[in-house]
């Protein structure tokens, strides 16, 4: 008799455990909608200009995501990198990135400066480029692109073309010219000559977290009942 009232007690114990725990989950996940939503809201909302003041003594990089700034100064020497596998169109293309110091700072920003289709020339990816005649810049604020996933930290570029990278790697930037780099990019708003703004279209999959949430609250449905039915 006693150690079917233990049994019961920890049957208890156990499924008050997973009624809270599913519970606490599923408020996770709408808690997860709601900010998915402000992002989204906040990526569709018009960029904002700011200062470029605003820019150098941010001590938040979140508030300035996706606001616009005119910046000034110069491009750092054989800083050009192309960032591979970018789509746009249905169009495979490279990402081209370059160092740029800003003049009053001397902070220095990674600009993405357009997009190059290549498509099925894959000889387009040799091509050469030349930033150093530009000196001011309309640029919106992003992050840095995040690395995909399965790929070390030391593979970040190709063998045989060293300018071809698969992801950003700021530390390596870091090193090879021994200047900081910012977290923040900036993504160039007017291209030249072949380049062109890739607009990235920012999808709404905010629905699974209340997905999520429907399954969890019933998991703790599921475990009440049986606690119910342990009662009687």
């Amino acid at each position: 008799m006693k150690l079917t009232n233990i049994k019961n007690t920890a049957f208890i114990i156990i499924l008050v455990a997973i009624i809270i725990s599913c519970f606490s989950l599923g408020i996770w996940q709408i808690d997860r909608y709601s900010q998915k939503q402000q992002q989204l809201q906040l990526h569709n909302t018009p960029s904002v200009d700011i200062e470029v003041a605003d820019l150098i003594h941010t001590q938040n990089n979140e508030a300035l995501l996706d606001k616009t700034v005119n910046i000034n100064g110069s491009f750092i020497t054989d800083s050009i990198i192309k960032l591979d596998n970018k789509m746009f169109n249905s169009t495979y293309g490279v990402d081209l990135f370059s160092l740029f110091q800003e003049k009053t700072s001397n902070k220095v920003y990674l600009v993405n400066m357009g997009w190059l289709e290549v498509g099925n020339k894959r000889e387009k990816l040799k091509q050469y480029f030349d930033f150093s005649g530009i000196h001011s810049l309309q640029a919106k604020i992003a992050n840095i692109p995040s690395k995909p996933p399965f790929i070390s930290q030391e593979n970040f570029r190709d063998e045989k073309q060293l300018d071809l990278w698969l992801f950003i790697n700021k530390e390596y930037l870091i090193k090879q010219h021994e200047l900081p780099v910012e977290d923040l990019i900036l993504i160039n708003l007017e291209p030249a000559d072949q380049l062109k703004y890739r607009t990235v279209v920012k999808e709404d999959n905010s629905f699974m977290h209340i997905l999520y949430a429907i399954q969890w609250f019933l998991f703790a449905l599921f475990a009440l009942f049986g606690l119910i039915k342990l009662y009687k």
